[in-house]
């Protein structure tokens, strides 16, 4: 019997430094059958160059080459443009692990009702070395309720399954610097999401990252994110959430009001109940 297929999504914009390792990364799995979407966002160094050198060695690599759209654009082509339902995200400065998809697709394969998987993750620096890690627990409920403190996943790590999401599989324009979170939240709604907690990815840290220059539009998309999805009453003064969030002084009148919320009180029982087993292993 053949193997599940899976549509592999990597967007690329002046990634040359760090290119071939993510892109080895991926083409060494050791579960084989996919084929790779390298999304040329029109860069302007030596990525188009590489990318075609790697296509010319390995017929599963798919180049789509054009002027500069943004990464939301690029995120929602390659989804278009996935012949297969699991598909499995990647960034062009990242490193997956060699069993990343093989434990992944095994695990929707045993869990046809997730919808989303991601994993625990390093941390590296611009010379591959390892600088810390994120080990998430791998619960359904863990995840959503951690999806109120922030990011349940790291972005390049997850594998969804199409199977389960059908048109929500998709990225908000509405949402920049924080398109994945707003999905993330979206979609924590009506499907389960899940993290193994093997480590199967190396995640770049780069000072030069969109997270780092534009934090207080990306924490002003997560609030509406939250606004829109997890509160039964929205506040309407953005911006005090926003103030409340940003600044240590507020941090807790922002994180009573969430909690305390009608939608999301039960969710900080199991949050809480992981944070207290973290201290104390």
């Amino acid at each position: 019997m053949r193997n599940i297929m899976i549509s592999v999504i990597l967007p690329i914009y002046n990634a040359d430094k760090y290119l071939h390792q993510a892109l080895d990364s991926i083409l060494n799995q050791t579960y084989k059958e996919f084929e790779l979407i390298c999304l040329d966002d029109g860069s302007t160094d030596n990525s188009l160059s590489i990318i075609n050198k790697y296509a010319e060695q390995d017929n599963r690599v798919v180049i789509v080459t054009r002027e500069n759209k943004g990464l939301i654009y690029s995120l929602n082509e390659g989804i278009n443009l996935a012949k297969y339902n699991y598909i499995a995200r990647m960034d062009a400065d990242d490193i997956s692990h060699p069993t990343r998809f093989s434990q992944q697709i095994e695990y929707l394969k045993k869990n046809k009702d997730v919808a989303v998987i991601g994993c625990s993750y390093n941390y590296i620096n611009e010379k591959n070395e390892i600088t810390g890690s994120r080990k998430l627990f791998s619960s359904s409920k863990y995840t959503r309720a951690l999806s109120l403190f922030g990011s349940p996943f790291c972005h390049p790590s997850v594998m969804f399954n199409r199977n389960v999401i059908g048109d929500d599989l998709y990225y908000d324009e509405n949402y920049k610097y924080a398109e994945d979170y707003e999905l993330w939240i979206r979609l924590s709604s009506n499907y389960e999401l899940n993290n193994l907690k093997e480590i199967l990815l190396d995640y770049r840290v780069l000072s030069t990252s969109i997270s780092r220059e534009h934090e207080i539009q990306q924490k002003e998309a997560m609030i509406k994110a939250i606004q829109n999805y997890r509160l039964d009453k929205k506040i309407k003064n953005t911006d005090t959430l926003v103030e409340f969030y940003l600044h240590g002084n507020n941090k807790f009148d922002f994180f009573k009001m969430i909690l305390l919320n009608q939608k999301n009180w039960k969710y900080f029982g199991y949050e809480l109940l992981f944070f207290v087993i973290k201290l104390v292993r």
